[in-house]
């Protein structure tokens, strides 16, 4: 009957106008909703046997634009990554400061050299070698602090990430409830509109922390993976797991195993996070501030290595230098042994006013202990005995043992007080001019292979350093290789420590690269059961091989074999947290007339050497080590090259200046990007009041038409019964 179907249809317009009044209020009152998208109810006309008979509802449509969400998550990673480096970044900044400050390293490095040019002027101010020896001592203690900050950074951003793997955790978790309940609702044919908008939140505040790939399954759930395909959350959530550690040093780093990974399901997967505030925590912590670790460490070791060599040179004076003990240590000194080259080292011992009371040489000492056969090398012990030999002959023969190797290691001299003279030593050429010789030495001892060739002999011991750095040698670097270099020969590289100067042997292939080379060290029973393990660091432009005592034992790490590999490799002892460690040598902060100010001078009438107060010589060579260009390796960004000290230190500051400069343009220019995206976004699914007032009104008039249809269909309804009565 046609008033049945029209009864029928207007029932079905009032029911699908009610449902559309429904979706409207929600919208309205979501408007101000983070993360809810506009619902939009769709309708279609409803058929039976081919005729029409009205209206029913197909649903509710999100507005959502899916290509673009991934758009917003991509980036919003991205500038999660940045945000971070720009906060970094402006610390470090403030840490720092600029070239011109006057609080800077590069001012402060100046102000040191300047106390050495008035010192010159006049080497007989005690004010003035205070005010020297003062200087020095800001110099190191600035470069103490600014690691200590560094180091309070990298700390920070590992417990950045313990946070941020926690906040991690909980998404994934609130991901994974809304999965199910989507999955139940769609199952039972229920809208999941709103749950999909809580969802898609979660993912788009989840890719601020990480990055990370997803889809969506037929049965609504969504999967999401790492970067590499690790699973994050199917079917349950996989938990990561960070430990941030409670302290660290220059020389520790990831890839050592000295901070945790970040783990899901027992897989390491730090690698795969590449973007969101993760990423940037990881790039500060294992790249960026490392790297700014390394330059300062090269600038500390450079400023020390220069020093030292221009103050073992010369001998505190006026007063007697009788005790002094060498810094470099020995781990066998009856195995160790040093060549000398061309030239010798004058031994003397000087009276109160300066005038010679003996005098002798190194290689002629060391001659007369081989019976008179010539030499010019021997071990460590054979110095003592050499140095020995020369105190009892000014003794007139009564055995005199002033020199030793301490317990330590290290060599000392120590002529008692009671004695009248001091002792004093000058590097000379083969013509008897005034300069530094050239000293080997074999670190793993017996092998007759000499690992490292220094300048200087007092400065080989460092029996009169200028500054001092007291950690042990428990850590080697290689130079900064390509990831893609390769050993161009066979060779062998020896392992030892005090109590045991040979631990193992470890042999290289031809081609083995650093990673090779560190997995066989790793691989070495022997070498684990004493605490050495290999890493390879990346730095600057390729990476470093890192060896580790871990313990913190002194270590030495040669080759046994000729083929040079290890000095291709550039192994040496590190740098690595030289700008901790580095201080005034202790008894010149507390004695600054120790200070060397001159050096022994000879005497052509009378064949004899002296010293004399007012000789500045090394006053003067201390304030040109300043202005001269220092030969520096490449370390973090700066590239090798030579250039002063103030200079290098300058580059630092505005390397940091402009990269702070980068990081803050980057991060805004990311965050307008990612706020542009959302905006657009929002256009698309965000609610229109204004439209939804036009859609209101709309169904406010289609539900009133269909409720006067069907009041209309009753009064006929009313019309056809007083008909039949």
């Amino acid at each position: 009957m046609s008033i049945t179907l029209a009864l029928g249809a207007a029932m079905s317009g009032l029911s699908t106008a009610q449902q559309g009044l429904d979706s409207i209020s929600r919208n309205i009152a979501n408007v101000n909703t983070v993360g809810y998208t506009r619902k939009v109810f769709v309708q279609e006309s409803q058929v039976l046997a081919g005729r029409g008979v009205g209206v029913r509802a197909r649903g509710l449509e999100r507005t959502v634009d899916e290509a673009l969400l991934r758009d917003i998550r991509r980036e919003a990673a991205v500038a999660g990554s940045y945000s971070v480096q720009n906060t970094y970044y402006s610390r470090i900044q403030d840490l720092f400061g600029s070239p011109s400050d006057n609080s800077s390293i590069a001012h402060a490095i100046q102000s040191l050299a300047n106390q050495f040019e008035t010192l010159g002027v006049d080497v007989s101010s005690v004010t003035q070698a205070l005010n020297t020896v003062q200087s020095a001592a800001d110099v190191a203690e600035q470069l103490n602090t600014m690691t200590t900050a560094l180091q309070n950074l990298r700390l920070e951003a590992d417990r950045g990430l313990e946070s941020d793997v926690d906040s991690v955790n909980g998404l994934l978790s609130h991901i994974s409830t809304l999965n199910a309940e989507i999955v139940r609702n769609q199952n039972t044919f229920q809208d999941t509109g709103d749950l999909e908008d809580q969802r898609d939140q979660a993912l788009t505040d989840l890719s601020a922390l990480m990055n990370f790939s997803y889809f969506k399954r037929d049965s609504g759930e969504v999967i999401l993976l790492t970067a590499q395909g690790r699973s994050l959350l199917d079917k349950n959530p996989v938990p990561l797991t960070h430990q941030a550690v409670t302290q660290t040093a220059a020389g520790l780093t990831y890839e050592a195993g000295n901070f945790n990974g970040i783990s899901a399901g027992g897989a390491d997967i730090t690698a795969d996070i590449s973007g969101g505030e993760m990423a940037g925590y990881i790039q500060m912590r294992d790249t960026t501030l490392p790297a700014l670790q390394s330059e300062l460490d090269e600038l500390a070791t450079q400023l020390k290595d220069t020093l030292n060599a221009v103050h073992n040179r010369g001998t505190p004076y006026p007063g007697l230098a009788q005790n002094s003990t060498g810094t470099r240590t020995f781990i066998d000194s009856a195995g160790q042994s040093v060549g000398f080259g061309p030239g010798d080292v004058k031994l003397v011992l000087y009276n109160a006013d300066g005038t010679q009371a003996a005098q002798s040489s190194i290689k002629d000492e060391l001659t007369a202990l081989n019976g008179g056969t010539p030499t010019s090398s021997g071990s460590i012990d054979d110095i003592v005995d050499a140095l020995n030999a020369f105190f009892t002959d000014y003794k007139g023969g009564t055995p005199t043992a002033w020199a030793s190797v301490d317990t330590d290691g290290h060599l000392a001299i120590e002529i008692p007080g009671t004695e009248s003279v001091g002792f004093a030593m000058r590097d000379e050429d083969t013509t008897g001019a005034a300069a530094d010789i050239t000293v080997s030495f074999d670190a793993a001892g017996g092998d007759g292979i000499y690992e490292s060739v220094s300048k200087g002999f007092s400065a080989f011991f460092g029996l009169n350093d200028f500054y001092v750095d007291p950690t042990a040698n428990c850590l080697y670097d290689s130079k900064i290789v390509s990831t893609s270099w390769k050993a161009s020969t066979a060779s062998a590289m020896s392992f030892g420590i005090a109590g045991d100067t040979a631990i193992s042997t470890v042999n290289i292939s031809q081609n083995d690269t650093v990673s090779d080379i560190a997995a066989k060290i790793n691989a070495d029973s022997a070498l684990a059961a004493a605490n050495i393990t290999a890493s390879v660091v990346k730095e600057g432009s390729g990476v470093r091989l890192r060896i580790l005592q871990n313990d913190g034992e002194e270590m030495v790490v040669s080759e046994t074999t000729a083929q040079g590999v290890l000095t291709r490799l550039g192994m040496a002892p590190s740098k690595s947290g030289a700008a901790a460690s580095l201080e005034v040598r202790e008894d010149l902060t507390s004695d600054s007339s120790l200070l060397s100010s001159g050096i022994l001078q000879y005497n052509t009438d009378t064949g004899q050497y002296g010293l004399a107060s007012a000789d500045n010589s090394i006053a003067n060579a201390m304030a040109e080590a300043f202005t001269s260009a220092a030969s520096f390796a490449e370390a973090g960004k700066i590239a090798a090259g030579t250039q002063s000290f103030s200079a290098y230190a300058t580059s630092i500051l505005s390397q940091t200046s402009s990269e702070a400069s980068r990081a803050a343009s980057r991060s805004e220019t990311q965050q307008t990007l990612t706020e542009s995206l959302a905006l657009k976004q929002g256009q698309i699914s965000g609610v229109n009041l204004d439209e939804e007032l036009t859609q209101l009104m709309i169904y406010q008039q289609a539900y009133t038409a269909a409720a006067r249809v069907i009041s209309t269909t009753q009064s006929l309804f009313d019309v056809l019964n007083n008909i039949v009565k």
